[in-house]
């Protein structure tokens, strides 16, 4: 991670962030922060500007409310290896925080701090910790030994535990006015056309449009809609279609194929291309003719795997469930007596 994601707060923050820092100064922080908000509105960065603050060796005396990058604290923070800080993700492949994790983790409150006056931990994403690691992670919070703080972050919050919810301080990021978001892509290289699509794909979280607009996935999901239609057509063998998608991300697929069932859904209930957020899905497929029940029985059960997966707590045969979800989409798309 590069030393700007580590300090920057982004211009939509600044308020949250002021609001922050007055909060310490006057009262002080809980023990336990939880830093909610969709996916790529800057939840990790912040959290790491938190803690970079906190850890900062003349914090009292920047009353500005920035690390002042000088002290024996901030350059360890800078050369990446702070001995009082520790980030808690998953690890090894998984895609759940699992017990060994958050036993490392007590084990880290449990010292001493050696640079800073406190220590500090986070933990992203909340909501894959299993049920084991969750325990004990409550058991924590309850009552963090010494001068520590836990800074969570999660962009599903109804999926984390009600007594770990319970036990945080949260911090909602908002997204930003539609300008500002607009512009900050502007400053960034993006075209305003390329900005406007990318903020509609991801929920007006400015930093995962912008990825999205660097990654070309508007491009790539065109080419997914392409290969879907060939495949709908009879011009593309479903073990061809699957094994070409073999690289995609699955998770990145199920929420394309949600996205795409979504919109036919709105066109059949009449709403117009400037509804869809892509619309060139009624270049390929006639909404009109699509069975409503089935089209809705099709996303939830994507939406529901995407949740499983995203979670952690499942596991899929990747040709197996796209395979099961292209036969299923074949049977919506199929008009009566065709073969």
């Amino acid at each position: 991670m590069s030393d700007s994601h580590w300090t920057h707060v982004y211009p939509w923050q600044s308020r949250l962030w002021n609001d922050l820092i007055k909060r310490h100064q006057q009262q002080g922080l809980p023990h336990a922060l939880m830093f909610t908000g969709v996916r790529g509105i800057g939840k990790h960065a912040l959290a790491l500007q938190t803690a970079r603050w906190l850890l900062c060796s003349r914090r009292i005396e920047q009353q500005a409310g920035v690390a002042c990058g000088e002290c024996h604290s901030c350059r360890l923070w800078q050369a990446g290896n702070h001995p009082d800080f520790m980030e808690c993700k998953p690890e090894d492949g998984s895609r759940q925080i699992r017990i060994d994790g958050i036993r490392k983790l007590n084990e880290f409150l449990m010292q001493t701090p050696q640079i800073s006056a406190c220590q500090v931990v986070n933990l992203h994403p909340v909501e894959v910790l299993n049920g084991n690691a969750a325990n004990a992670l409550l058991k924590t919070l309850e009552g963090p030994p010494g001068e520590s703080f836990l800074l969570l972050e999660t962009e599903r919050l109804g999926s984390v535990m009600p007594t770990i919810r319970s036990r945080c301080q949260r911090l909602a990021l908002a997204t930003p006015p539609h300008q500002q978001a607009i512009d900050w892509m502007l400053a960034n290289g993006c075209d305003p056309a390329a900005a406007a699509q990318a903020l509609r794909m991801n929920q007006m979280a400015p930093i995962a449009a912008l990825r999205w607009v660097q990654q070309q996935r508007h491009e790539q999901h065109q080419t997914w809609l392409q290969q879907l239609q060939q495949w709908s057509n009879g011009a593309l063998p479903l073990d061809a279609m699957v094994t070409i998608w073999k690289n995609d991300e699955l998770a990145d697929v199920l929420a394309w194929l949600g996205q795409l069932t979504a919109d036919l859904m709105r066109a059949h209930m009449g709403a117009d291309t400037t509804q869809l957020l892509e619309p060139e899905v009624l270049g390929c497929f006639d909404a009109a003719t699509l069975q409503p029940a089935k089209l809705v029985a099709l996303h939830d059960r994507i939406n529901k795997a995407l949740g499983q997966l995203q979670s952690g707590a499942s596991f899929f045969n990747r040709q197996l469930l796209l395979e099961s979800l292209m036969i299923e989409w074949q049977t919506l798309v199929t008009e009566p007596g065709r073969h």
